[in-house]
């Protein structure tokens, strides 16, 4: 009897542990799930396709009453997304990249860096009625001006869109490498949205381009350019959405994945700036490489051609500038 007992025991023993693992297990958050914050003109089908998940799957796991409105900085999980790159099993064929969005530190308000001048900025992007404030429209148009210390007023859009970059990286500080930058004819763009204030070259910290480029796409109504060969991700404010990949280096006239597209020009303002020198990036079918100007090569003075000595006459004289020497 008492060797029943015993085994009684231990058996309870067990399920109590088994138990207590399953609680944990499943306290726990799937490892395959990811978060998104919801931006100025996100919809429930842009993030899915964002995720390559399908929009069933968000709205279940967030329990959403109305999806076809979305609220602006709310977060979403994203369940079956593998941070590696595969899709898990809610999720489709293809997998997604990690994302590197969390809770806002500081909603609202940008932390930025003006590189060519090594200027920090930090600006309350929207007023209580949720437009861009005319703080943040003066402070945007100091630090977006041009080399030559131009400026020109910002598009209030383009201020609310860098607010929205800045919410979903949890206010990381975004660097700006180029804002405005007045014509001039030897641009490539006739005519360019850094003309008007209403392009932007930056970056932000900790956040690979390629991620950022991806996330600027699900903006509504932007131009964005991704340059693998340089370090900065061109935003801009226009009618219709616009994606471009400029395959140039620093200094080369542009070398677009396409013809035709509608492209917008991307520079930098900061000097020297670091870029990839070796490792060139090429569409499919790659276009020619344009390597920098060879310096110019001082033309070699022809020597006189040997001959036999004249005995008889002495050589000419050589005549030398003042300062040349003997």
């Amino acid at each position: 009897m008492s060797g029943l007992m015993s085994i009684g025991e231990n058996a309870r023993r067990s399920l109590v542990a088994l138990g207590c693992f399953a609680a944990v297990a499943l306290a726990k958050p799937a490892a395959a799930d990811v978060t998104h914050v919801v931006g100025r003109g996100h919809t429930i089908e842009a993030i899915a396709h964002r995720y390559h998940v399908t929009s069933k799957v968000i709205i279940e796991a967030n329990h959403l009453k109305d999806p076809r409105h979305l609220k602006v900085g709310e977060t979403l999980i994203i369940p079956g997304v593998n941070p590696k790159g595969k899709a898990g099993a809610a999720g489709q064929k293809g997998g997604a990249t990690p994302t590197y969005a969390m809770r806002p530190k500081t909603p609202g308000v940008v932390h930025a860096t003006r590189l060519a001048t090594n200027e920090d900025y930090v600006v309350r992007v929207q007023s209580r009625h949720g437009h861009a404030s005319p703080t943040a429209t003066a402070s945007f148009e100091k630090m977006m001006r041009s080399s030559g210390g131009l400026t020109h007023p910002p598009d209030p859009h383009l201020i609310e869109l860098v607010g929205t970059v800045s919410n979903h990286f949890g206010s990381r500080r975004v660097e700006i490498i180029s804002g405005y930058r007045p014509y001039t004819p030897t641009q490539y763009t006739a005519h360019s949205n850094h003309n008007i204030g209403h392009a932007m070259d930056f970056r932000v910290v900790g956040v690979p381009n390629e991620v950022l480029r991806d996330y600027c796409r699900t903006l509504k109504n932007v131009g964005v350019g991704y340059y693998p060969n340089s370090t900065f991700v061109h935003l801009d404010v226009r009618s219709t959405p616009a994606f471009w990949i400029d395959f140039s280096r620093p200094g080369e006239p542009p070398r677009y994945n396409v013809p035709n597209v509608d492209a917008d020009e991307g520079t930098s303002d900061v000097s020297e700036e670091p870029h990839a020198p070796e490792a060139t990036v090429s569409p499919q079918d790659p276009l020619p490489v344009i390597p920098p100007p060879a310096p110019p090569v001082a033309p070699a003075q022809s020597a006189p051609a040997p001959s036999d000595p004249v005995p008889s006459l002495p050589p000419p004289p050589v005549l030398r500038s003042p300062g040349q020497g003997t």
